[in-house]
């Protein structure tokens, strides 16, 4: 989306009128709808703090849908209640995600007297017709000539768009009904009853219920208007349902100008990536998904949000452990920034000290300001969010080498920094990690305000126990600690400086860790301390578990190749093909040099095979003469 989006010339100025098409509410959402989603919402923040956009979003939920009818048959109950309780656990689970509301929802239940008036404009316009058979009302392709197929990928290609397979266009317009069109690429815009007792509703051509299409068009015009600035939904929504929306909206509009003559209706569209999880899109029919709520029981809303931060929101994503680990490792890297943060500011002295800026107090300023225009300019580049987060995170690096190279930071500085990180945090919609650390802001304020303490954001019961005078406490300790290892350090080699140096060093490692606090030696004299919570510690003992297992595990692995490799070295290379596991009894007859001539079945082997055989023989060789050379 390198064309930049309207503002003077939107529709209402400065108001850009968004659809976004949501969720068919039968079942529950898993990470696939998480994916789109999630990013749908950084863009809308992208626009809305930084480009300073009105976002009027509107979400079309359809909630009248084979695949709802036939949930609701089997649990025997009524589709509609079937619907609103899948549509609460949505929304429950876009909250959960830190996915804002849109301003505007659209069910298509409670819209089917604007959809039949919709339709009804379409056909006295001139591009509808009802089927010869009943099955309903169809919309006219051939009728919008050349103007059809904006979205259809094979729109450029030497294929006709004629010849598109009925079942490549519309999954409920396939072969049972491609008799009753004029054309196989028309699609249903009403549908008439099939069977008694499923939903229906009143129409001028009978009971029925709409097309899949025509739901879209219908509700964004009743909501919209006549034109709307940008249109959304996943990339396996570009063709044919957007294609067709563009079809319906122009053929519906055209009255309004002259007859024939089609209005561009929408001129932005964002269509968000796949997810694939083992090589395979994720989705329900394939029963390889993983829900919202399965995924928050283990992660956080965060980590799932900085696995799509790093990638563009067009591209498809893989899932993977991995990747999700490295989200996680990510986030971790900005508690971390802000925790020393916190530890600086809180150490801060003063006013009376220094304010003067020395080189490097400057250098990270100007990397400051680099990094925002930066960052700016990624953002304008279609949302260039991998390059972003790339761009926030050498940010956070410098800042920290900064932290450890200067001994006595101005506050300005590292407010400075801290507070860029915050803003971008909440414009990405990192809400949890911005909640916790929203109060590293205040250390930096330049007006005398109480101190804050990380208790502050973390609200266990244990850390809030700290509360300030603890913190004072614990940071007397620090000074305390630091100046005895400084003096310690003057002399480590004698007795009684070592055994002062152990202590030391137990208290850091293994003692405060436990009660959730960190120490961390900057150099001689120099040492600050971190808080952990009770949560935090417990993540962290369990990776190490789990990471004790997996390198005892490889270890095994090792272990097991090793007695392998020393059973095949017991074997001379005469015996080989005899005695190896992997060539026991798969051969009849062998020659001088021990390679098989003849196979299980005393056939020949054939050449090919003697020349594979004799490469594994030289190879087993080779390994066992340099083996037994490096035996006593």
């Amino acid at each position: 989306m390198r064309e930049p989006l309207p503002r003077a010339n939107a529709v209402v100025p400065n108001v850009l009128k968004w659809y976004a098409c949501g969720p068919t509410v039968y079942d529950r959402a898993h990470l696939g709808h998480a994916r789109a989603y999630v990013s749908q919402d950084i863009l809308r923040r992208i626009l809305e703090k930084r480009f300073r956009y009105n976002v009027f979003l509107v979400m079309g939920v359809t909630d009248v849908d084979d695949k709802i009818i036939k949930r609701a048959q089997e649990r025997k109950i009524h589709f509609a209640e079937l619907a609103r309780d899948e549509e609460r656990a949505f929304f429950e689970d876009m909250e959960a995600l830190y996915v804002q509301p849109p301003n505007t929802i659209t069910r298509v239940s409670e819209h089917m007297s604007e959809i039949i008036e919709y339709v009804e404009k379409i056909q006295k316009n001139g591009f509808a017709y009802e089927s010869s058979d009943g099955s309903g009302v169809y919309f006219h392709t051939k009728e919008l000539g050349d103007a059809y197929g904006k979205l259809d990928p094979m729109r450029n290609a030497h294929v006709s768009a004629s010849d598109v397979q009925a079942s490549d266009v519309e999954d409920d317009d396939a072969a049972s009904m491609v008799t009753a069109k004029k054309d196989r690429r028309d699609f249903a815009l009403w549908k008439a009853s099939k069977e008694p007792g499923e939903p229906s509703w009143d129409s001028p051509w009978g009971p029925g219920r709409p097309g899949w299409h025509i739901e879209c068009s219908a509700m964004t015009h009743h909501v919209l208007g006549d034109k709307l600035d940008l249109h959304s939904g996943g990339i396996d929504l570009r063709f044919p349902h957007h294609n067709n929306e563009i079809a319906q909206c122009e053929a519906h509009n055209c009255g309004v100008d002259h007859y024939h003559h089609h209005p561009e209706w929408c001129k932005h569209f964002v269509h968000f990536g796949h997810l694939y999880i083992q090589g395979l899109k994720m989705s329900k029919s394939l029963k390889n998904f993983i829900s919202i709520k399965e995924f928050l029981e283990d992660h956080t809303a965060d980590q799932f949000r900085l696995f799509c931060l790093q990638f563009k929101y067009r591209s498809n994503l893989h899932y993977s452990e991995d990747r999700i680990r490295d989200a996680v490792v990510l986030s971790d890297r900005i508690k971390s920034f802000f925790k020393s943060i916190h530890a600086y500011g809180s150490e801060r002295s003063s006013a009376s000290k220094s304010k003067k800026c020395d080189d490097m107090d400057l250098n990270l300023l100007n990397t400051l300001f680099a990094t925002k225009g930066s960052i700016d300019a990624a953002l304008r580049d279609d949302f260039n969010t991998p390059l972003v987060l790339t761009l926030l995170l050498e940010l956070i690096s410098r800042t920290n080498q900064y932290l450890l190279d200067r001994l006595d930071a101005p506050s300005e500085v590292l407010g400075s920094v801290a507070k860029y990180v915050l803003e971008m945090l909440d414009l990405l919609g990192l809400e949890g990690l911005h909640r916790e650390f929203a109060h590293v802001e205040q250390l930096f304020a330049i007006t005398s305000t109480p101190r804050v303490t990380l208790a502050a954001s973390s609200q266990t019961a244990e850390s809030s126990a700290l509360g300030s005078s603890g913190e004072d406490i614990l940071r007397a300790l620090v000074r305390f600690r630091a100046a005895v290892r400084e003096e310690a350090l003057k002399n480590p080699a004698a007795s009684h400086n070592s055994a002062i140096l152990k202590l030391c060093d137990a208290i850091r490692n293994d003692e405060l860790p436990q009660l959730g606090i960190h120490i961390e030696d900057l150099a001689p004299g120099r040492s600050i301390f971190k808080l952990s919570s009770k949560e935090e510690r417990e993540a962290a003992e369990a990776a190490a578990i789990a990471a004790k297992a997996e390198a005892e595990a490889l270890a095994a692995q090792l272990r097991a190749k090793q007695q392998e490799f020393e059973a095949l070295m017991q074997i001379a290379p005469v015996e080989f093909f005899q005695k190896a596991p992997e060539y026991t009894n798969k051969f009849a007859a062998f020659d001088a040099n021990g390679v098989p001539t003849h196979d299980a079945n005393n056939e020949l082997l054939t050449k090919s095979q003697l020349k594979k055989l004799q490469k594994k023989r030289d190879k087993h060789e080779k390994a066992y003469t340099k083996y037994w050379e490096t035996k006593p």
